[in-house]
């Protein structure tokens, strides 16, 4: 066969025009039954974005076009004419019509076709097409449709497991094992929830020291401990996180959390319990004040000199001197700067929850809301100034592999968020069955810090930074 070209027509010209014409003639008759004039849409040319045509010895022989429906971007009229199919014409035009979508700033595409198009439904698995619930005007369409869509770039995929396992069970193993099969999945974060009171029948552990074991069994994958700050003091929360960051060769996160539960504070016996402004408003303290000592390190404090002695330059070491409401720490930390400088800090807000949202949106990298609470919290930040990433939570418990994979097909366009956490009640028995259903969406991108996978840069120290000023000024 002659290498075949690809051009970019108009919906209206000859080539198109013919093409869909061969099309609806073949068509017809697999839904004679069901066909009714009545329900036939005209296109509207404004609506489409592009059209492709392919050509074989100059003659037009596929084609496949891009419009806009409902704010989504839709494939139309794939078609290749008979004596040249199986002969990757149909793949061609897809590809060329994805690459046009991506070049209109979509990072999502979607398409229709019906159930006795057998052949189409094979040529959209083996590209990579997903299948999800009707869309758009096809939402009360009669049950022939099928519906598929493909993301144009990754989303942000994340799962939340808990630091705790049936009493007798292999704790750090089952989480391990997890891990590694979220690790291979391309996920890009593991939220580790602390468990502070396991369920009776239950054991737990603390949740940063979960994901200590659990990084050295994987290799990209960030590791996100979610602990409380309103029972624990900062400077020991920072130094484990850091560690944590410099074990896991740049992989850390934190996910603080507070208590607003008595039971909670009479296990500790320090204090009552705080409501939720006062407790959110500490745990801003809590964050800063690890922050501060994340950057009391400068990059090259560490000096080694073995001529003099020195294993540390002492002027590039700060106390931090934080004087707030709740906490009053000097510093410095008893951790060198770690491999991302500042761990990434993420917040998750529960439904209708304005002190957890008002505290995210002001300081997180990443927000982690309800999907019906991802417009406020776009909100929200931008209000702040800020542009965090913000990630819907998927309940694990009322689901099931391929549902998640149907939600997350549709979830950029139809929540707006940047990704989804797949949250776990317990630790999967399974995880190779989740875990290939977020595959499709995740990154297939080489290990990197977690900074770098949210788009962050690695900043330099606060008080590097304030040293320099000194000596400027």
């Amino acid at each position: 066969m002659t290498r075949p070209s690809v051009r970019r027509e108009a919906w209206t010209d000859a080539a198109p025009t013919a093409l869909r014409a061969r099309m609806d003639t073949e068509l017809r008759p697999r839904y004679a039954d069901v066909l009714d004039p009545a329900d036939a849409v005209a296109v509207d040319p404004a609506e489409i974005i592009a059209v492709v045509v392919a050509y074989v010895d100059g003659a037009a022989v596929a084609t496949a076009a891009l419009k806009r429906t409902h704010g989504h971007a839709e494939i139309k009229r794939v078609f290749v004419a008979p004596g040249h199919r199986r002969r990757g014409l149909a793949a061609l035009v897809l590809a060329e019509v994805e690459a046009i979508a991506r070049e209109e700033g979509y990072r999502d595409i979607v398409l229709e076709t019906g159930e006795r198009q057998p052949e189409a439904i094979a040529l959209y698995a083996r590209e990579g097409w997903l299948p999800i619930p009707p869309f758009g005007h096809y939402t009360n369409a009669r049950g022939l449709g099928r519906y598929f869509a493909k993301p144009l770039e990754p989303l942000l995929v994340g799962v939340e497991l808990p630091a705790a396992a049936a009493r007798g069970a292999a704790l750090a193993t089952q989480a391990a094992v997890a891990a590694r099969a979220f690790d291979r999945a391309g996920a890009d974060l593991l939220v580790v929830r602390d468990v502070p009171v396991p369920a009776e029948g239950e054991v737990a552990i603390d949740a940063v020291t979960l994901a200590a074991v659990i990084a050295p069994a994987t290799t990209r994958i960030a590791l996100v401990p979610a602990v409380a700050v309103t029972h624990t003091e900062p400077f020991h929360l920072s130094k484990a996180v850091q560690t944590l960051d410099l074990t896991s060769l740049g992989r850390a996160g934190w996910q603080p959390t507070v208590s607003i539960s008595e039971s909670d504070a009479a296990l500790f016996g320090r204090r009552a319990a705080p409501g939720p402004d006062d407790a959110w408003a500490e745990a801003l303290e809590a964050i800063e004040v690890s922050r501060r000592l994340w950057d009391s390190w400068e990059d090259d404090a560490i000096i080694r000199d073995v001529a003099t002695g020195r294993y540390i330059d002492r002027a590039r070491v700060h106390r931090i001197d934080f004087v707030g409401e709740h906490f009053r720490v000097v510093g410095p930390s008893i951790v060198p700067r770690s491999v991302q400088g500042l761990p990434p800090v993420v917040v998750q807000v529960g439904r209708g929850d304005a002190a957890a949202l008002a505290a995210g949106s002001a300081t997180a990298e990443v927000l982690r809301v309800h999907p019906e609470d991802l417009a406020r919290a776009r909100d929200a930040a931008a209000d702040a100034g800020r542009a965090p990433t913000v990630l819907v939570d998927v309940d694990a418990c009322t689901t099931t592999p391929g549902c998640v994979r149907e939600t997350l097909a549709t979830l950029r366009h139809d929540a707006g968020a940047d990704g989804a956490v797949l949250v776990f009640d317990r630790i999967p028995a399974a995880p190779d069955e989740w875990a290939a259903a977020l595959a499709p969406f995740a990154t297939a991108a080489p290990a990197a810090s977690f900074r770098e996978r949210l788009g962050l840069p690695r900043p330099a120290s606060r008080y590097a930074r304030e040293a320099e000023s000194r000596v400027d000024a």
